[in-house]
């Protein structure tokens, strides 16, 4: 499943308006059903350049497609996302 980018361009809308430390999960999955979707903190994700950064998130895109998720940054071979809050 790709990712569109009106989905993309949704997500960092979203983002931009979520703050930190209330988690934007029901919001995405409620806007965006069917996609596959985390979130963690900012420092697990260190050594990784995220996808796009909106607000108090990173975005990161992932191919879920093997049993290990990878980080990408093709939307066209991403089939979900991580989403990064900032410290």
């Amino acid at each position: 499943m790709a990712l569109s980018p009106e989905q993309l361009s949704g997500l960092e809308r979203l983002l931009l308006t979520a703050e930190a430390d209330a988690s934007p999960l029901p919001q995405i999955r409620a806007g965006f059903p069917g996609m596959t979707v985390t979130r963690c903190d900012a420092d697990d994700m260190r050594g990784e350049s995220p996808y796009r950064r909106s607000g108090a998130y990173d975005l990161f895109l992932v191919d879920t497609s093997n049993q290990c998720w990878r980080i990408i940054d093709d939307p066209q071979v991403a089939s979900g996302v991580v989403i990064a809050a900032h410290t």
